[in-house]
Order: C-alpha cells, then sequence, then structure tokens
C-alpha cells in the first residue's frame, strides 16, 4: 500500500466514510499534462463499481499537490460520476463540484450532477484527464490496493465500541492484455470468491468490446479482497 492512500483512508474513515466499499488505485507520478484524451474515454470504462483514484505529484504552482477521486459507475452512456477533492499538500484540500460525464454518440459531455452548481471548464480538463491516464494505464499493467477489516478480537470490540478498526490490504498485479496472453501457470479450480474487474476483450473479428466487473468463486472457500496502486508501463 502507498503512504499516499493510507493518508488518504484515515482523512476518508475521519469523514465517516468505509474505505473497504471501493477499490483503490494510486497513479502518483504518472501524470505530466493536462490534455484529455478522448480516445481512452471512449474505448475504456472503470473497472469496478465504485473506486478511488489518488495522485500526488508537482503543479505550476505547489510542490506538493494532492488529487483525490471517487469514481461511481461503469458504464458510461449511463453515465460515470466523479467526486473530487484537490489542493496543496499540508491544506484542507478543496471539494469540486460533483460532476458526471457521459458518452453520448460518440462525443463526451460532462456537466454537474445538482442542476445549482457550475462545473468550471478548467477543472473539469484536469479531471478528465486524469480519468484518461488512469484508463491508460490500467490497459497497460498495474498494481492494486483494497482495505479489509481483519477480523480480529480486538477488531470486533473496537466496531463494537463505535471506534475505528484496523485494516489490512491485499496486493493484486493486474497484467496488460499482452502479458494475461502468457501462461503462469496455476489452476483455475475452485477458486475462493473475489471481484473480478472490467475489462476490454479483444474478438477474433478485432473488435474490442467491455467486460463487465462482477463476482467469480466459491464463497465457501473463504473471499479474497484486491486494492490497486498503478506503476508505469515499461
Amino acid at each position: 500500500m502507498t503512504p499516499f492512500i493510507q493518508s488518504t483512508m484515515r482523512w476518508m474513515v475521519q469523514a465517516d466514510i468505509d474505505p473497504t466499499e471501493m477499490q483503490w488505485f494510486d497513479i502518483s507520478g504518472t501524470l505530466d499534462q493536462t490534455i484529455v484524451d478522448q480516445d481512452w474515454l471512449q474505448e475504456y470504462r472503470p473497472p469496478f463499481e465504485k473506486c478511488m483514484v489518488v495522485w500526488q505529484g508537482h503543479s505550476k504552482t505547489h510542490q506538493t499537490y494532492e488529487f483525490m477521486m471517487t469514481v461511481v459507475g461503469t458504464d458510461p452512456e449511463e453515465g460515470i460520476v466523479l467526486s473530487v477533492h484537490k489542493g496543496p499538500y499540508g491544506q484542507m484540500p478543496r471539494k469540486l463540484p460533483l460532476m458526471v460525464y457521459v458518452l453520448d454518440e460518440g462525443m463526451i459531455r460532462y456537466g454537474s450532477v445538482d442542476e445549482n452548481d457550475v462545473v468550471d471548464e478548467g477543472d473539469a480538463k484536469v479531471v478528465l484527464a486524469v480519468v484518461g491516464k488512469w484508463y491508460q494505464l490500467l490497459a497497460q499493467g498495474c498494481s492494486s490496493y483494497k482495505p479489509h477489516v481483519r477480523q480480529t478480537f480486538t477488531n470486533r470490540r473496537k466496531i463494537s465500541e463505535g471506534k475505528t478498526p484496523t485494516y489490512d490490504w491485499t496486493t493484486v498485479y493486474i497484467d496488460s492484455p499482452t502479458q494475461r496472453s502468457e501462461s503462469k501457470g496455476g489452476t483455475h479450480a475452485s477458486p475462493r470468491l473475489h471481484d473480478r474487474r472490467g475489462h476490454l476483450r479483444r474478438l477474433r473479428d478485432g473488435k474490442n468490446v467491455w467486460v463487465k466487473a462482477c463476482k467469480v468463486g466459491d464463497a465457501s472457500k473463504g473471499a479474497v479482497w484486491h486494492d490497486y496502486a498503478i506503476r508505469e508501463a515499461a
């Protein structure tokens, strides 16, 4: 788990938000420009129904800047909702108006969820640029994070007393489509229950189709939680 995810998770717990509801991705050090890549926004999808994407790095005006984005939804034709907090390190992050983007007849359209809010065009371009970069990195291969509550006596006591439990993490490496095609051995027999992320599948005719996220495996053999951190492909 990355240090920035740790600090972000503590901040969310203080805000009474359950971090185990999300798949976590850290794309720090990967975003070098804020140009919106329309191709990735049109072709790719969020891999899970609810994701948290964080970024920490340099900005034009600050040595260390932070960006935290909750992504809800997996179908851009229905709408992908984006909740963003951002700001300089050490200061209370600024919350942007709740934003949604949709894919409408091949065009990316965006706006505020609340009709009384106005989405600044500059902020919207930054947000969509981050989403596009995240999609690109997912397709190239990445490692990821998802917290889960350790089932211990101490945690059960903390929860019963209304206190924050201790979280554990599992790290999973997501390979690119080319890497996934190479055999790594092992078996597919009766795996434990786990989340299968949404992903692009290339058909024999060359067409790309999106496979939605789902749960697979045998729940009687236990469950596996995944957490995601982005790594730049070589």
